[in-house]
């Protein structure tokens, strides 16, 4: 959420973005987020999201993670793609059918475990994005990968966690196993010879990959 203060860039830097975007989309849901505390990709991250929409022009979109479906509607609202999401909470899958539903989006919802989802789906995506558990990232994008076409891309947010996983320093205990294992993952993504990826250092951070032709 663009509400939450993070060390990926100077705090002016993300207030003077934030405001030549004039970020006007679905503002009741992006208040909803920030007074319930539900976490929400930063504006900064979807207008660049808006912007490789219209570039790749993608045909069928998976994403892991809906939560209250902000992003889904995104996708909806900026392509002409099918496009699928998986949310294990019946609670934020409720809200976001809800949402859905209200803005006249149509969207396939898996209300699972994105572990199960991912075992039995087997649609070709030109276009997938990742927002859930951080430390199941390196799965997600093993098993995305394989149901990915040539081509396509993968994105994933919150990659550099509020500067976390570049600096000691700022590493919470309780949050130790999450950059560790985003650390990996980062790591791993710069191993994988069949896609290209690029980390970039806006909103809480993305990593884009895309996969060789």
């Amino acid at each position: 959420m663009g509400e939450i203060n993070n060390n990926i860039t100077y705090p002016y830097i993300s207030s003077f973005i934030d405001e030549i975007l004039l970020d006007l989309d679905f503002l009741d849901l992006r208040k909803f987020a920030m007074e319930n505390k539900v976490p929400i990709m930063k504006s900064e991250t979807k207008a660049f999201l808006v912007s490789l929409l219209a570039m790749k022009d993608p045909k069928n979109i998976l994403e892991i993670g809906t939560a209250i479906g902000y992003s889904s509607l995104i996708f909806k609202t900026y392509s002409k793609a099918r496009v699928t999401s998986i949310e294990v909470s019946k609670e934020m899958a409720a809200i976001a059918r809800n949402n859905f539903k209200k803005y006249n989006k149509e969207v396939t919802l898996i209300n699972e475990d994105a572990v199960k989802a991912l075992s039995y789906l087997d649609q070709g995506f030109d276009f997938v994005f990742i927002d859930a558990n951080k430390s199941s990232y390196k799965y997600y994008f093993e098993k995305t990968s394989k149901l990915l076409d040539k081509g396509g891309v993968i994105v994933c947010d919150n990659v550099l966690f509020r500067g976390e996983v570049a600096n000691d320093d700022l590493v919470e205990k309780r949050k130790i196993t999450i950059v560790k294992r985003l650390r990996e993952f980062l790591a791993y993504l710069s191993q994988r010879k069949d896609f290209r990826t690029s980390i970039i250092p806006i909103g809480d951070g993305i990593s884009l990959s895309i996969k060789e032709r």
